[in-house]
């Protein structure tokens, strides 16, 4: 049986079993260790390293090309480094000088956050979600062929009940990986397949130097390695911060310990918009979610951290009501940090919305 990248997609879009034979030996447990082992540049035991990257990011609803640039980094150990992204009018760094302190350039005009998600990640540390599981999470394994090798498949066997009531896709990709080498050629969820290739080693590592992101079989992102080699001697000097910087939040992502608010409020209804929906006769736009992208800061106060995306009658009154909440301070070894996460806020067409106190976390499942 041999797979191409469509039929790959197209059997986890609808929830197929992609398989010819129940993979006994190794287990299935055995082949995602494995795969974590040599993939990727992620991890206590990843090597210090060099790397330059080429990235394209396309609008998937009309193929066009939304961003294009290079990203050049270097790490001299888990947790500590530096990332430069330049596009043709920008250019931004950033430093991480521990696994929970970061920095950037003052005033960045980039978007940091949403370039580390497309571009780093996929390219140093694609089985960051993998490593968030835990060791007794029950796991199926699948085999089959693909581009003319053997795969060994790995999925959650119970994805929805383990997700405890978030979405599974955030949290539990199917994951492929060679046979013979265990590197990592094939993530899949209902919606988005990455495909990796073109090889690179490292160490006792295998990167891949290409990577092809497809949401719902779209090209989403095209990202390409062109160098990568051991940080030379000498060279740690790259990786400590330099000029005029600021903190730099951590992003708060699927299966961290969950942000707690304690002080919520429901958003006023935008009056205009109401005016313009009895005027017309119509919803219009003057319902739905608003995805507004926060700083939780080390007190807990909120703040903006871009623009709100949704209805436009609305997303102005929930950006401003939303940096009004309060949380817990968010600990991470037992000391207050900065991470950035989306509260999703929903209007239901009413002069208040009905979340009873309660908000929606992009990352974590919603507050029952």
């Amino acid at each position: 049986m041999h797979w191409n990248l469509r039929m790959v997609f197209a059997a986890a879009a609808v929830g197929l079993t992609m398989t010819v034979a129940m993979a006994q030996t190794p287990s299935a447990r055995d082949v995602l260790n494995q795969g974590m082992k040599v993939t990727g540049l992620a991890g206590a035991d990843a090597p210090a390293y060099h790397v330059k990257a080429n990235y394209t990011l396309y609008d998937i609803r009309t193929g066009k090309e939304t961003e294009s640039g290079t990203m050049e980094a270097w790490q001299s150990a888990d947790g500590v480094w530096h990332r430069e992204y330049a596009e043709k009018k920008n250019s931004a760094s950033e430093w991480s000088t521990s696994p929970t302190e970061r920095v950037s350039t003052k005033n960045p005009r980039l978007n940091l956050s949403q370039l580390d998600q497309q571009v780093a990640q996929p390219l140093l540390d694609p089985l960051h979600l993998a490593a968030r599981w835990p060791a007794n999470l029950e796991l199926t394994g699948q085999a089959g062929t693909f581009s003319g090798e053997v795969l060994n498949c790995v999925t959650v066997t119970y994805p929805v009940t383990a997700a405890h009531g978030m979405n599974p896709d955030l949290l539990f990709p199917r994951y492929c990986f060679e046979a013979k080498t265990g590197a990592l050629h094939v993530e899949t969820t209902s919606t988005v397949m990455t495909a990796f290739s073109a090889f690179k080693t490292i160490s006792s590592r295998n990167v891949a130097s290409k990577v092809e992101v497809k949401p719902y079989n779209r090209l989403g992102a095209e990202l390409e390695i062109t160098t990568l080699e051991p940080l030379a001697a000498g060279s740690e000097a790259m990786v400590k911060p330099s000029g005029k910087t600021a903190d730099f939040p951590l992003a708060h992502e699927p299966g961290d310990p969950p942000l707690v608010p304690v002080n919520i409020h429901e958003c006023e209804y935008p009056m205009d918009a109401q005016s313009a929906s009895i005027s017309s006769g119509t919803s219009g736009d003057v319902h739905g979610t608003v995805s507004v992208p926060v700083i939780i800061e080390k007190d807990g106060k909120v703040k903006s951290n871009g623009h709100p995306s949704g209805p436009p009658s609305l997303t102005s009154a929930a950006g401003d009501c939303v940096t009004g909440y309060k949380f817990q301070p968010y600990l991470v070894d037992g000391k207050p940090t900065e991470v950035s996460d989306t509260i999703l806020y929903d209007y239901d067409g009413k002069p208040y919305s009905g979340l009873n106190g309660t908000v929606v976390i992009a990352s974590q499942a919603p507050a029952k």
